[in-house]
């Protein structure tokens, strides 16, 4: 099955090759690190480094002498422990296996030779390579096929033009589905497009701008169980921001995008989660990798500082709630903050959220002073790798916040209501998600009583890895 987490979209044109052998068992591995991101890789003896960040079409065997598999592939930096490793997306299984000796007997020309001695595993240069192909469409016109579709001869559209408020829609985009996601609504509900021209976001405050039931926060009654929490949700209320009421079975979910500035002068979203059947808060920072595949990494921008500050000022007044000792109110951690870096945010065209990683705030403290942040000169640079497997994918976190593990206690979460009112008055974009259950009337027209929690299927006909409450 194909995996656009590393953009299948752009121009992918192989001139080398390499033949991977690995035993059916780490097979199965590179399999289940496939899963959450789309990608896997293996440790590889070293290759030449004038081959570094060029595309090399794997042909994969589970079994020796007979190819199995085929992807994309790439080493991306060099290594200094003698082995390098080689990434791998897009992986596609042949419909029968194909020998090798069968690919040997055919291969034709002067770099034959050249071509047989790689076939036993290794790096392909590019004049064999061609010659392999040649072969594989002789003898197996399917095989060949499946092989030949990973290549990507079409020139494509170019990079759109990174402005703020092309980036702004994204993230609302992102942040709402991301919304649905965790409260277990299909997403198919918002029918917002991934990607806009610069054009069209002219004078567009928000993404519900174009929806015709967008309704003001004084019209939503979901804020009404809220009220009891403070006075602070007055002030809410009382803001014409648009917002959007989703309805789906016990569920209603209502996002807010709370804009004090035209989309095209905003630099950013942050979204704000309230589970208040959970009493439970969590907070994401967006920001973007740059570059086609990432390459290029995060280098901290100067109002990162400002906003780590008005997060750790936050933290500390959540920290007066003290400890909460209910089943309702354990956290996994105390940290309620997370960050999310997107590849692809500007060429994202599915329905579904944009690929990242999410990290806690914690965690992104101590990974910036490592010397894994240090870039060649010295200053501070991530790349999607520099994480390795320390981090949350979409599935895991949207998972974690709909079961209530992750967040603000449900004491913190009393205290968060002066935090939404800042963040409304300031000069920010804050997506801002309540999620709350329908309650129906009782019969005898009291207080509505609580339907029992009910398991749903996010996605129906699909095999379940993870269940969301």
């Amino acid at each position: 099955m194909s995996d656009d987490y590393f953009g299948g979209r752009e121009p992918w044109i192989p001139e080398h090759g390499y033949v991977l052998t690995v035993t059916p068992e780490r097979f199965e591995e590179l399999e289940n690190d496939r899963f959450p991101t789309g990608g896997c890789s293996q440790g590889i003896r070293e290759i030449p480094r004038a081959l570094l960040r060029k595309g090399m079409l794997c042909f994969i065997c589970t079994r020796r002498g007979q190819i199995a598999y085929v992807a994309r592939s790439v080493v991306r930096y060099s290594s200094e422990s003698g082995k390098d490793r080689l990434d791998i997306w897009n992986l596609e299984a042949l419909p029968e296996p194909v020998s090798i000796s069968a690919i040997k007997k055919r291969l034709k020309g002067k770099q034959a030779w050249r071509a047989r001695k790689a076939l036993d595993g290794g790096h392909i240069s590019a004049s064999a390579f061609e010659a392999v192909m040649n072969a594989l469409r002789d003898i197996d016109q399917n095989a060949f096929a499946v092989a030949n579709s990973l290549v990507d001869r079409t020139t494509g559209s170019p990079d759109p033009t990174l402005t703020s408020g092309r980036m702004n829609w994204a993230y609302q985009r992102d942040a709402v589905v991301t919304s649905l996601e965790i409260a277990g609504i299909p997403k198919n509900h918002l029918h917002i497009a991934p990607q806009v021209t610069d054009d069209s976001v002219e004078g567009v405050r928000s993404i519900f701008d174009s929806e015709e039931q967008m309704t003001t926060i004084e019209d939503l009654a979901i804020l009404q169980d809220l009220d009891a929490g403070g006075e602070g949700w007055e002030y809410i209320k009382r803001q014409r921001y648009p917002a959007k009421l989703f309805v789906y079975n016990e569920t209603k979910l209502t996002v807010i995008l709370a804009n004090k500035m035209p989309i095209e002068h905003q630099l950013g979203v942050d979204l704000i989660y309230v589970n208040e059947t959970l009493k439970a808060a969590v907070f994401v920072q967006y920001k973007m990798f740059r570059g086609v595949d990432g390459e290029d990494g995060y280098r901290p921008e100067k109002n990162l500082a400002r906003e780590i500050d008005r997060m750790d000022a936050l933290a500390a007044s959540l920290a007066t709630a003290g400890h909460d000792e209910s089943c309702d109110g354990y956290r996994f951690g105390s940290d309620p903050f997370f960050m999310k870096f997107c590849k692809k945010l500007l060429t994202h065209q599915d329905s579904g959220h944009v690929p990242g990683m999410y990290v806690p705030l914690s965690f992104w403290k101590r990974l910036i002073k490592s010397p894994a942040a240090k870039g060649r000169n010295r200053g501070t640079v991530v790349y999607p790798e520099t994480f390795q497997r320390r981090y949350f994918t979409p599935t895991h976190f949207i998972d974690m916040v709909g079961r209530g593990w992750i967040g603000t206690t449900c004491m913190q979460t009393d205290l968060i209501v002066p935090y939404l009112k800042a963040a409304i008055e300031g000069k920010k974009t804050v997506v801002l998600a309540v999620q709350s259950p329908v309650l129906p009337p009782s019969e005898d027209g009291g207080e509505p009583k609580r339907l029992p929690r009910v398991r749903k299927v996010m996605y129906p006909g699909r095999r379940k890895r993870f269940e969301v409450i």
